[in-house]
């Protein structure tokens, strides 16, 4: 017997790799005013409930609300996943149908079980580099005409850090009288700064969720939600929060993201230095051939309406895949990276990391950027643009006959769960569509190389068995 998580975490800890990654706070005691265990409390006379606030989280919502530009802000301690389930329960019920951005997390999913509504999907553009970039204006205003849709999500920044017109979506969907949901979870720093995009409630949309965990110094898990309309009951908000929410609740990741917003909100110093530093780390990494920065010149291609700098998305251009790169970030210059694709990285930034870390990272890139001469790379779209949806909703799907067959013959059939690159757990065919060639051979290139796959299980998957 053993203490496997903790000795695996211990050995983590010596090995003492750089995070260019999340969690935010980079494990630095600066950004972690506190021991978590000294102010690990429960709901005694004092402090506060979650579920119904009248004191210190009342408080601390309100001004999370001043600072985002809210009607109402929500404290969330189980991540942003939860954000969005109560996102759509809150907006529509079981029949509705509701458009879904086939990029969006897992969780999306698993709220359309929950809600029963019906999605109807769409595809985000994919540009020259075989990434995912914003939705196309004409497939929204297609999808409209075609259905009665209630609300609509979609992700905005993705992973890899490009944002939606989300001011000209939001324009479209309320025309409609239908709600714009935002997963801005990758977003959580933009209203700090105006030198990252606009956030999804200055360009009105009606709720957003902030993974606060991601970008800043907070703890795992810690996000909020945010609603900004007369189209959205805040009282029904309140009450899906707190459906989806633990009873216990826990204030270390409260107190984490309360001193954030008001540390960050005070010394405006923090926010300026990151992204001079953030700057200064781009303009070098541009430089480089091999490993290839995605830029702000990827404005206006695929959608894209706007980067986040914080983000850097690094297209690997040579005899390497972007599993070999990370590997040998970590092996010989201890880095370790957020992803690592067949063809890029993602290497996650935040307030957290200074100059020295930076130029850490930057010295590791161009050294392997020296060593691989720059080649023609035929890139492969992850995310297919092709969506067919059966005509069972992913509840009905959940609670009917499924039956789990090889990938051969899945092919043409109904996926009765969605199959997922982990991270960051966005479906490379979602529940409720139809299995395609393009799919299974997606599925198959990040097996070769180790990728984990979550629903495909022993070269299988479960499929719905239509009546």
């Amino acid at each position: 017997m053993a203490a496997e998580i903790l000795n695996k975490l211990r050995e983590l800890q010596e090995r003492n790799a750089y995070p260019m990654h999340m969690p935010g706070h980079k494990r630095v005691v600066d950004f972690i005013p506190f021991d978590s265990r000294e102010f690990d409390y429960t709901e005694i006379e004092g402090l506060d409930n979650l579920h119904h606030p009248d004191g210190i989280i009342k408080t601390a919502q309100e001004q999370m609300a001043q600072l985002t530009g809210a009607d109402a802000s929500f404290m969330l301690v189980n991540g942003g996943s939860s954000g969005i389930l109560a996102a759509i329960l809150a907006t529509v019920k079981e029949g509705d149908e509701i458009l879904v951005a086939t990029n969006c997390h897992k969780s999306v999913y698993n709220a359309l079980i929950l809600s029963g509504a019906k999605p109807i999907y769409i595809s985000p553009q994919t540009n020259a580099e075989g990434l995912a970039g914003g939705i196309n204006i004409s497939d929204i205003f297609r999808a409209f005409n075609n259905h009665d849709i209630k609300a609509v999500i979609i992700t905005s920044p993705t992973y890899e850090g490009f944002t939606c017109d989300v001011n000209v979506i939001a324009d479209i969907v309320h025309k409609q009288n239908a709600i714009l949901i935002v997963d801005e979870c990758h977003g959580a720093h933009f209203c700090f700064s105006d030198v990252f995009p606009k956030t999804a409630l200055q360009q009105h949309a009606d709720i957003s969720i902030n993974s606060w965990h991601k970008t800043l110094p907070a703890f795992n898990q810690a996000a909020i939600i945010n609603v900004r309309s007369k189209r959205v009951s805040i009282e029904r908000v309140a009450r899906t929060v707190s459906m989806v929410q633990t009873t216990s609740p826990s204030y270390p990741i409260l107190a984490s993201m309360d001193w954030t917003r008001d540390h960050f909100s005070r010394d405006k110093n923090i926010m300026k230095t990151y992204i001079e530093n953030l700057i200064k780390l781009r303009h070098e990494l541009a430089h480089c051939h091999s490993l290839k920065l995605v830029s702000d010149s990827i404005k206006g291609e695929a959608s894209v309406a706007d980067i986040d700098i914080g983000k850097l998305t690094i297209m690997v251009r040579c005899d390497l895949t972007g599993f070999d790169v990370a590997k040998i970030l970590l092996e010989k210059y201890n880095i370790q990276v957020e992803y690592a694709g067949l063809h890029h990285i993602i290497a996650m930034t935040s307030p957290c990391d200074d100059e020295k870390a930076f130029k850490k990272f930057m010295k590791a890139i161009k050294d392997i950027d020296k060593q691989y001469p720059r080649k023609f790379i035929e890139k492969i779209p992850m995310i297919s643009n092709s969506v067919e949806t059966a005509s069972l909703t992913p509840r009905e799907i959940f609670y009917g006959a499924t039956k789990d067959v090889s990938f051969e013959e899945a092919v043409g059939k109904i996926a009765a769960e969605s199959v997922t690159a982990f991270p960051p757990d966005i479906p490379i065919v979602a529940m409720g569509q139809i299995i395609k060639q393009e799919h299974i051979d997606a599925i198959n290139r990040l097996l070769q190389h180790d990728v984990t796959i979550l629903g495909a299980d022993n070269e299988k998957i479960k499929i719905a068995m239509e009546a």
